[in-house]
């Protein structure tokens, strides 16, 4: 690796040393993003990354099929990395390029969420003769092989050619049996793209349409019968005194969402605005626009960053006093996740990730004081900021795209507090009451943990004043409420060594953990899990599902949905079996259950012999 890692030096490539290990993408050396490391820094135990950035390259990083088949199709040749599975299929997913300054980062999703392609001026990627895993060939180690050894070009129209990838790819997965999706294709392409000549417009679309296969492999449609068609649209576009064909008919045409069809064609065009949404009437059809059989049976797999109390995307809010806690609770959660195996957070599993820690209420000093109090000063440290960050609106949601690019596995950020994020005087919100000041900020932060599939996390202070709701006494509007995922809250007695912490929100199970802080002087600040306040009633409910699961196993039914231990337990009303799937899913969170053979289903961990009639576990000898 060391004479591989000197000959990319030579040509004037900052490389990286990551670990071979895990994912085979990771580096675990402190700024890395701004460190050129020498050949002498490689051994046999590591892979050879490429820091991006600092080589002055751009890197089209195809993360799909669809957009690997269209690469060769709109892409400049030039510098070409491909990914080799193990069974010698070879995909040509990386295309490097001489950057040119116009875009750090771009990225693009299917309607699903899953990514197409990613247009990248910074971070690391793995070359060869690296192994490690690969999102194309479901996560298996795969070699790193050149497929194009040619030298670095420059291409100013990199850009129009990704989106270009791009949507096509879209339009390969949604366009079915018959030759309309073209006709209407044709007009928002004439629409939207002013500056597309028709010959740019045909050989588009009889790339798309070259690529639509029947399941035996041969053409789907006809290019001569679909030329035909966008030739009569071309023809009479100049004689129509209406165009009606836009992304809303090809939307509908296809099965997208209007909202999708419209930000996909503006990757290739100008969608004009229509006009000022709170002043045009807008009609719909419910009907039309009504979720799917599909979408409704669709199987999602729900994934937790702390299981089942914290999901791993979406907007969360932790509240409490000034100086009650809040902010050592949650630095250690960005240990626990940033490294592996640490431990529990609160006796809940948590997910491995890199985390963003924004302590903007401290110092270094405070901060070097706190890590040491919980001694983790010899862990792998987060990305730690402190002090003043830019604020939202003001370059905070581009600060944290740039993070998640220059670390290989963004998972949690961490921003204490909300009020020093929060713009002041801003001219937008000038008008609005402090509900929807509030919700315009968070649902900023909301729509960014979806973009980026994070989990955001914000520190936020309670009221002084007196509230009936105990969910009420967060500071500020209910807009805290409205907007985030979930909500915690930590209370804590003045000058006691004991708090509380509850928590409530969609798609998590409702807690309410008690913590006590650690006497030892020499950790003063960490805490020990002291109970759920739940836990005699949970602990009652487990024995309950565990007997019913033993019973079911019995039966020959391993694998059971929570439907089948209701009716073992003959639970009817909707607050037993609301509790006992709540408690399911906790159970599952913590080992006690495994997911069955199919989705939605429960199984025990052990053999049914393995556990007595209240569940607990026998001899665990031979296991």
């Amino acid at each position: 690796m060391r004479s591989v890692a000197q000959q990319y030096i030579d040509l004037g490539i900052v490389v990286i040393p990551l670990k071979k290990g895990g994912s085979g993408k990771e580096c675990h050396i402190n700024n890395w993003q701004e460190t050129k490391f020498k050949a002498d820094d490689f051994s046999s135990e590591n892979n050879i990354g490429w820091n991006i950035g600092l080589s002055e390259k751009k890197d089209l990083d195809l993360d799909s099929n669809n957009a690997i088949y269209f690469g060769p199709k709109f892409l400049k040749p030039t510098k070409t990395l491909g990914i080799k599975s193990p069974a010698g299929l070879i995909a040509n997913a990386h295309y490097f390029y001489n950057a040119n300054g116009t875009v750090d980062y771009l990225k693009r999703e299917y309607p699903d969420r899953k990514t197409i392609a990613e247009l990248r001026e910074k971070g690391n990627t793995v070359v060869a003769p690296s192994i490690a895993e690969s999102k194309l060939f479901d996560k298996q180690k795969c070699e790193r092989i050149w497929t194009d050894e040619r030298d670095f070009v420059d291409n100013p129209d990199l850009v129009k050619q990704f989106n270009k990838i791009c949507v096509a790819s879209v339009l390969q997965t949604v366009i079915e049996s018959n030759n309309m999706p073209f006709v209407k294709l044709t007009a928002c392409l004439k629409r939207y793209c002013t500056d597309w000549s028709e010959d740019e417009i045909y050989n588009f679309i009889e790339i798309v349409c070259d690529s639509i296969k029947h399941k035996d492999g041969g053409n789907l449609f006809k290019w001569n019968d679909v030329k035909a068609k966008i030739k009569t649209v071309l023809k009479n576009w100049d004689s129509s005194k209406t165009h009606q064909s836009g992304y809303e008919s090809f939307a509908k045409e296809v099965g997208l969402t209007s909202e999708y069809a419209r930000d996909m064609f503006t990757w290739i065009g100008e969608v004009p605005k229509q006009g000022n949404k709170d002043d045009r009437k807008t009609i719909i059809s419910f009907v039309e626009r009504s979720m799917t059989e599909k979408q409704f049976h669709e199987k999602i797999e729900r994934t937790y960053l702390a299981s089942p109390i914290i999901c791993d995307v979406g907007l969360y809010v932790v509240a409490g006093k000034p100086k009650g806690g809040k902010s050592r609770v949650l630095k250690h959660l960005a240990y626990l996740v940033q490294n592996k195996g640490l431990g529990t957070w609160l006796g809940y599993t948590v997910m491995n990730g890199d985390v963003l820690l924004l302590a903007l209420e401290d110092n270094e000093d405070s901060m070097n004081l706190d890590i040491k109090g919980m001694g983790y000063q010899h862990k792998i440290k987060p990305t730690t900021y402190v002090g003043q960050c830019p604020s939202l609106d003001r370059g905070l949601e581009e600060s944290i795209k740039i993070w998640t690019e220059e670390v290989p596995n963004p998972k949690l950020v961490i921003i204490d507090t909300f009020q020093n994020i929060k713009p002041l005087g801003e001219q937008k919100t000038k008008n609005a009451n402090a509900y929807e000041v509030d919700y315009y900020y968070l649902s900023k932060l909301h729509s960014l943990a979806k973009e980026l599939k994070l989990c955001i996390i914000y520190v936020h202070h309670l009221s002084q004043a007196d509230k009936t709701h105990s969910w009420d006494k967060i500071m500020g509007s209910t807009g805290h409420q409205g907007c985030t995922d979930a909500m915690y809250m930590l209370e804590r007695p003045e000058e006691s060594n004991k708090a509380t912490l509850k928590g409530i929100g969609r798609n998590i199970a409702e807690f309410k953990i008690d913590l006590e802080w650690n006497a030892n002087p020499k950790q003063p600040f960490t805490f020990q899990y002291a109970g759920d306040t739940f836990q005699v009633a949970t602990e009652k409910h487990k024995r309950e599902i565990f007997m019913a699961m033993k019973q079911l196993a019995e039966d020959g039914e391993e694998s059971v949905k929570p439907a089948d231990v209701y009716k073992v337990l003959n639970f009817v009303s909707n607050k037993e079996k609301a509790t006992c799937y709540k408690n399911m899913q906790r159970m599952k969170g913590k080992q006690e259950l495994l997911a069955g053979d199919k989705y939605g289903e429960y199984k025990l961990p052990l053999p049914v012999a393995k556990y007595d009639d209240n569940g607990n576990i026998l001899d665990l000898k031979n296991y």
